[in-house]
């Protein structure tokens, strides 16, 4: 099942209303599936002026990036929608990774939904990206995000990313191979200068804010929901499917039941197979105790 078809299984958007935030030339729910407004934080026209030329859009390039119907400002989205909310289900493909205040993006979230209504995620996981040499963010680390009301990535975030960054071979990695550190922006040296710059100046700076495997984010999510900072429930979590670097959840608002109940929701995942990297197959295992110039057949 490719990755669109499992978030039309998530929220049946036929006969419902509702938000899919940040879809630029890729959106997963499409207009003729349903009631959906495509949500961004600038207008058409100056989203199409600031990615112009960026190689995530590939060869369709800025003309394919569908018009946007409600721009997020400040206010959240609940605001953005005004009249048009709250809304059956959100839709957010690598977003949350991105916002420096994850905790108070979802709880904004809650606020767009009706009673019931789902959210779902889908998150990079770290093993199998270029936050592979990152270390998972913590539940301290987001409520330290939320109680300072962050609008920016913060300089430790903004370091970690220039100094870490690098590029993974998935396959590579769901092999059991051992990754190279190769970072893409020149390393910690390159890091602490642009680290520097952003803490003088105050600008922003686009990054991961944060970085999960399926295990640490399930811990955290149980955590945040039982500590009543977030109004969901955990309707589903999916762990990334082998030669994927993905994850999907499904959260369900939900303020009729109590913190600790709406905590147990969450599933409790195997760190050995949701949080440790694959380990190598066994031809790869046996590849590694053969002369250097044998081990090409294994790979």
């Amino acid at each position: 099942m490719d990755r669109r078809q499992r978030v039309l299984n998530f929220v049946l958007p036929q006969g419902r209303t509702g938000v899919e935030i940040g879809p630029l030339t890729n959106p997963l729910i499409r207009k003729d599936e349903g009631d959906v407004l495509y949500a961004d934080h600038l207008p058409t026209d100056a989203l199409r002026r600031q990615y112009d030329g960026h190689p995530t859009l590939g060869p369709v390039g800025t003309d394919g990036i569908v018009p946007v119907d409600v721009v997020l400002g400040e206010g959240g989205l609940a605001d953005a929608l005004g009249p048009r909310g709250p809304v059956d289900y959100i839709v957010a493909s690598h977003v949350v990774e991105h916002v420096p205040n994850a905790i108070g993006w979802l709880r904004e979230a809650g606020d767009a939904l009706r009673e019931g209504g789902v959210f779902c995620l889908i998150v990079p996981d770290k093993r199998f990206t270029f936050d592979h040499f990152r270390r998972p963010t913590t539940a301290g680390a987001l409520v330290a995000a939320h109680l300072a009301g962050l609008r920016k990535p913060p300089v430790a975030v903004v370091y970690e990313h220039f100094a870490r960054a690098s590029p993974v071979e998935a396959s590579a990695v769901w092999k059991g191979r051992p990754v190279l550190l190769r970072p893409i922006s020149g390393g910690p040296t390159e890091a602490l200068s642009i680290a520097a710059g952003i803490a003088e100046t105050g600008a922003s700076v686009d990054v991961h804010c944060a970085v999960f495997t399926p295990c640490s984010f399930a811990d955290i999510l149980a955590e945040l929901i039982g500590l009543d900072l977030l109004p969901f429930e955990c309707a589903a979590l999916e762990p990334t499917c082998p030669w994927e670097s993905e994850f999907f959840v499904l959260l369900r608002k939900r303020t009729d039941r109590t913190a600790a109940e709406r905590a147990a929701t969450v599933p409790r995942l195997d760190p050995r197979r949701h949080d440790a990297l694959p380990r190598p197959r066994w031809p790869q295992r046996l590849a590694l105790r053969l002369p250097r110039r044998w081990r090409r057949a294994f790979r």
